[in-house]
């Protein structure tokens, strides 16, 4: 039987493993540009390619909560 503290420590370190993984993902850049969705600066943005990896640190800001 988990008590409610090794629960919430497990999930913790899920979403911290999520949020790490979506960082690789970010400075790899593993799938195509595609659309610019975000224009930040000239040469910084948010692109379609990013998206799965901001699905991935939403799904860790839920599992943190």
């Amino acid at each position: 039987m988990t008590t409610p503290q090794s629960a919430r420590s497990r999930r913790r370190i899920l979403a911290l493993a999520l949020v790490t993984v979506a960082a690789c993902m970010l400075a790899a850049e593993p799938f195509p540009k595609g659309a610019v969705l975000v224009s930040l600066t000239v040469s910084h943005g948010v692109d379609a390619g990013d998206l799965p990896a901001l699905g991935l640190v939403l799904l860790a800001g839920w599992l943190a909560r």
